[in-house]
């Protein structure tokens, strides 16, 4: 595992100390705590890592949006490396603390979901999920676990146009539930945050595409497939 500077920290004094981030993440509880040590720190080594452990696919991908594109993001792999999925869960439960004191998780099927239930545990809120269809048997839900009357914290692991975010956010609100923020693992900038505040729901991502790009894959992506 790789050492850091504690320099590289902002708000902590000391130099010539080193810092294991991953050690430093299982020691912490607290995302706020997060926040306050530099989550520019942790958002640089979370990006590196998902290049690093293969999450960065090249190739010819359909996306949830239909639309076309050279670059796949598997997050859904993240939950294969449990100490780089607590930095990512504690990095967006401190963007998330730091917009809203309470309020219930909607994971969106399927992605959304472990990344709400990492954040559930970390936050200490209740969760509850959207699912893809209306289930056909039992009492044929599209939420589950959402009361009305609920603020409610939308939660999904990639955006790409906000398509998906806002289907959940519909059916969150035929039930009751009053949706205030989307947050997103990752957002590909390709009109998930125009699209989500023209409704008036804040937004927010821990990372975005070009995170976890390096600049010529970056330029290669906006050339890509569409």
């Amino acid at each position: 595992m790789e050492a850091y500077g504690i320099a590289t920290l902002s708000g902590i004094p000391w130099t010539g100390a080193t810092i294991d981030a991953e050690a430093m993440v299982e020691a912490i509880n607290e995302p706020m705590i997060v926040l306050n040590m530099g989550c520019c720190f942790f958002k640089k080594y979370l990006a590196r890592k998902i290049r690093e452990y293969g999450l960065v696919k090249k190739g010819n991908f359909i996306l949830s949006s239909k639309k076309r594109s050279n670059i796949y993001v598997d997050m859904r792999r993240l939950w294969s490396f449990p100490k780089l999925a607590r930095i990512a869960a504690l990095l967006m439960a401190a963007e998330i603390k730091s917009k809203v004191k309470y309020a219930t998780l909607a994971g969106i099927a399927t992605g959304g979901i472990p990344l709400a239930a990492h954040l559930s545990f970390t936050l200490g809120w209740p969760m509850g999920y959207v699912r893809p269809k209306r289930k056909e048997y039992g009492q044929k839900r599209l939420v589950e676990g959402i009361d009305e009357g609920a603020k409610i914290v939308v939660i999904d692991d990639v955006s790409t146009t906000g398509s998906s975010i806002l289907k959940s956010i519909e059916a969150l609100e035929e039930i009751g539930a009053k949706p205030i923020l989307a947050a997103t693992l990752l957002d590909r900038e390709e009109g998930a945050e125009k699209e989500i505040t023209s409704r008036g729901i804040e937004f927010i991502s821990v990372l975005r595409l070009s995170d976890v790009l390096g600049s010529n894959e970056e330029s290669h992506a906006r050339r890509g497939v569409r």
